[in-house]
């Protein structure tokens, strides 16, 4: 038996199995109604007394700490606050609808703010219907208590927990990465969003377009989630969940035959060699793989460090950071992007300014160069780590020459300032912006290398939002105009004796490796679960096969053409790969 069958879009493939934790956004929308059991009730509410007491603890923290700093005024708003979250009325009506409707407290909180809203609403008066935020505020924290503790409670019994919410957001993944998830379910998102991305990198299944799941969903019940077909199953029998199991063990077998061989060097069957990097967020990706099977990392995503923390990490903390990334690597490049925030990368510290369309916005190096002050804590702290290890580098979102001559300036007076002889860090740029790659020859000659970020770059070049579903269909990686374009920076870059490398999401997948490498590509930087596979299917090829492969797709006048014909030749390669392992199950490991 299974409560509820759904059908939704694939994202991350994978197979999940574990408990429901359904994630409620209050800063977005209001929590949906959430029932709880008759046997239930008791713990329910003693868990809302749990939170409501913590929230206010921290609110008494936040108070002293205000007044000594601020004075007893600036602080007076926080001992208002603890008097909501006392106030009789509020906890009597709370407690009777838990009780008597049989409704989750954080529903029943809900319903009590709404009243509250509402009633501040019908009254006269700017200020009066300002009050209703101070009343709003301190219960929403008091949900998101409730919501960690519920968090806690079921990663600690079941281990692996299905991450259930709204949207797909970085900051959904982010900030759940302490604990193991054995899925994600999203009623919005796009297959190429920066979530999706990160699920994939993470390797956790994930499917979207699932209607109203974050209110179907109940706290706790058992799912299985299918991220290659998009299958998922709320409260999934026994039998469901043991097939699954038996599904995942069938994955992991053809997983760990790759993972043996991934500490190999990738040399194609005409002994042409790629190097193969890895793209990771934080020291703790490193527990997820073996550093000794990449050449190095690619793309380290600095931007995560900020994320994680409460303020900005200071020039120490970030130079711990960066130096304990190259102890992992030794003798091998680590290339560390510049924070990168902006459009659904937010920081909860940062206020940037709202705006109608982020996606063409202040984000990126943008933001660096207009907050130089933090630009230059950055830039000393990865100065500071070239000791450890072969530093490098790069900016995002670059678009002129001039922003790239304003960071060179920037790194040359850290070490006049230093009276630093040494040679300087190398300097990249990540190309993501259509104007850049018409400039390629320009900017090339002021730095050591260059990577493509073909997720943006896609994005910039089809002028669509990778994010927004009205448009997503037009983000077509594989349509031979991308194609083209990447074919000229290779050209480009091979002319001028450039290093040029791939980041972007294209060359983790088996159809994007395939015609990168014959495109002229030479090094590959992707999220470590791909790059076992990857580096088994080029081991089966030839630089000349490929190459033909490439300018075929090239050839063709829709996305769909090339990349079916991509996918083919990946399936192709991909059936050896199996067949070698000794699995006749082809599904076993992530296929294309």
């Amino acid at each position: 038996m299974v409560r509820l069958e759904l059908k939704g879009t694939p994202v991350a493939p994978g197979v999940g199995v574990g408990p429901c934790f359904v994630v409620v956004e209050t800063t977005q929308e209001k929590v949906p109604r959430r029932d709880v059991s008759e046997d239930q009730v008791e713990v329910a509410l003693e868990h809302f007394e749990q939170a409501r007491v913590h929230t206010m603890d921290k609110l008494r923290e936040i108070q002293e700490v205000t007044s000594r700093e601020l004075g007893e005024g600036d602080a007076a708003i926080y001992g208002a606050q603890i008097a909501v979250l006392q106030d009789p009325s509020a906890l009597d009506a709370i407690r009777q609808m838990v009780r008597q409707e049989l409704v989750a407290p954080e529903s029943a909180i809900q319903a009590v703010v709404d009243k509250f809203e509402a009633l501040f609403e019908s009254l006269e008066g700017g200020e009066i219907k300002n009050w209703a935020a101070d009343l709003r505020d301190p219960w929403y924290a008091v949900i998101r208590e409730l919501n960690l503790e519920e968090e806690e409670l079921l990663a600690v019994g079941e281990g692996r927990m299905v991450l259930v919410a709204p949207e797909l957001t970085p900051g959904l993944v982010a900030r759940h990465r302490n604990h193991p998830l054995a899925g994600i379910l999203t009623a919005r998102g796009g297959r190429f969003s920066h979530g999706a991305v990160l699920a994939r990198a993470f390797g956790i299944p994930t499917v979207i377009g699932l209607e109203a799941v974050h209110a179907k969903a109940r706290n706790g019940e058992p799912c299985v989630v299918y991220g290659d077909d998009g299958r998922v199953f709320l409260g999934a029998e026994a039998r469901l969940r043991e097939e699954a199991d038996a599904y995942a063990r069938d994955r992991a077998a053809i997983q760990a035959s790759l993972n043996a061989a991934a500490g190999r060097p990738c040399e194609m069957t005409c002994g042409r060699t790629i190097q193969v990097l890895a793209n990771i967020e934080s020291l703790r990706d490193l527990e997820m793989f073996e550093p000794s099977h990449t050449d190095g990392v690619g793309l380290f995503r600095t931007e995560f460090a900020y994320m994680e923390r409460p303020v900005f990490p200071g020039e120490k903390e970030q130079t711990e950071l960066y130096r304990n990334v190259l102890e992992h690597f030794p003798d091998k490049p680590v290339v560390f992007r510049t924070l990168d925030i902006g459009g659904d990368k937010q920081l909860r510290y940062f206020q940037t300014p709202v705006e109608s369309n982020p996606v063409l916005g202040w984000r990126g190096l943008r933001v660096s160069l207009e907050w130089k002050d933090l630009f230059l804590i950055q830039l000393k702290a990865l100065v500071n780590a070239r000791q450890q290890g072969d530093v490098r580098v790069m900016l995002p979102m670059v678009t002129t020459v001039e922003e790239v001559k304003e960071v060179k300036n920037m790194l040359d007076t850290l070490r006049a300032d230093a009276k630093d002889s040494v040679r300087r860090v190398p300097l990249g740029i990540m190309l993501e912006v259509p104007a850049a790659a018409m400039a390629l020859e320009d900017l090339a000659a002021e730095v050591e290398f260059v990577s493509v970020g073909t997720n943006d770059l896609t994005q910039y070049l089809f002028a669509v939002d990778r994010d927004n579903a009205l448009v997503s269909k037009l983000y077509q990686p594989f349509h031979p105009a991308h194609l083209r374009v990447l074919r000229i920076v290779a050209r480009t870059c091979d002319l001028l004796g450039k290093n040029l490398s791939v980041c972007g999401e294209m060359a983790g997948q088996l159809a994007g490796a395939l015609y990168l490498v014959g495109a002229g590509y030479r090094s590959l930087s992707m999220a470590p679960p791909f790059i076992p596979e990857v580096k088994a299917v080029l081991r089966l090829a030839s630089f000349h096969e490929l190459s033909r492969l490439a300018k075929e797709a090239r050839s063709c006048s829709t996305a769909g053409e090339a990349h079916k014909l991509l996918e083919e030749a990946a399936a192709t390669y991909w059936r050896q790969v199996v067949r070698d392992a000794g699995t006749s199950r082809e599904t076993s490991g992530a296929a294309p």
